[in-house]
């Protein structure tokens, strides 16, 4: 390196001239500017392809997180109103079971319903007899007041000494309030009865409900059994 005022050659390192002691300016040679220059440029192509490496990471990482979010997102939204379908109608199957068990409670608080004929049987009663052999017979049966209003049919047969005074009609006739069977005797007999069998059947008259054979005294008065 050559001083610039006294002309002096000095070595490359050298910050002052060894002679006159001026500072020393360094010169770049147009190789060195061009070997800098390159390998800038080649640092700044680096770092160029390392930047645009990176943005594109960037974007397909950006667009993966949208796609994956949009998709949990609409698979949210698409499954939340069919199961508020499913959950309204169940709970509108469960309201309607309980409305009609509530209705079908208050029916049968209501209007209890009655016992059937058929549980219907003889559980005693009374025949009563005039003073005279001309009056008819009448016979009161019981039945409970539970089948008030109920509707059978009664037969009865009445005999002295084993033999018959009447032919047993089939009288339909209805539970009184105080659940019992009121009916007379279709004809007045020479003798008073001594033996009474009653058959008690559906309001048809086809079906047998109970049947009761009944001892009497052959006697004026009123018997109960």
């Amino acid at each position: 390196m050559r001083c610039p005022k006294c002309d002096s050659e000095n070595s490359d390192t050298a910050k002052f001239c060894k002679k006159c002691g001026s500072p020393l300016k360094k010169t770049v040679s147009h190789e060195s500017m061009i070997n800098s220059m390159s390998n800038k440029s080649g640092s700044d192509n680096t770092t160029k392809y390392i930047i645009v490496a990176l943005a594109i990471v960037v974007v397909v990482l950006a667009g993966a997180f949208v796609y994956l979010y949009g998709f949990n997102s609409n698979h949210t939204n698409d499954s939340q109103p069919q199961q508020q379908v499913q959950n309204a109608s169940n709970d509108e199957a469960a309201q309607t079971e309980e409305t009609s068990s509530s209705q079908a409670s208050q029916a049968s608080q209501a209007s209890p319903a009655k016992p059937k004929t058929t549980s219907m049987s003889i559980l005693g009663g009374s025949f009563s007899t005039g003073g005279e052999l001309e009056d008819k017979t009448y016979a009161s049966i019981y039945v409970g007041p539970e089948h008030a209003g109920e509707k059978v049919t009664l037969q009865i047969f009445y005999s002295r000494d084993g033999s018959t005074l009447n032919h047993g009609n089939m009288v339909p006739v209805t539970v009184d309030s105080s659940g019992h069977l009121e009916v007379s005797s279709a004809d007045a007999y020479k003798y008073f009865p001594d033996f009474a069998e009653i058959n008690l059947y559906d309001g048809s008259g086809s079906k047998l409900l109970d049947t009761r054979s009944v001892s009497l005294s052959p006697e004026a008065g009123t018997q109960t059994f």
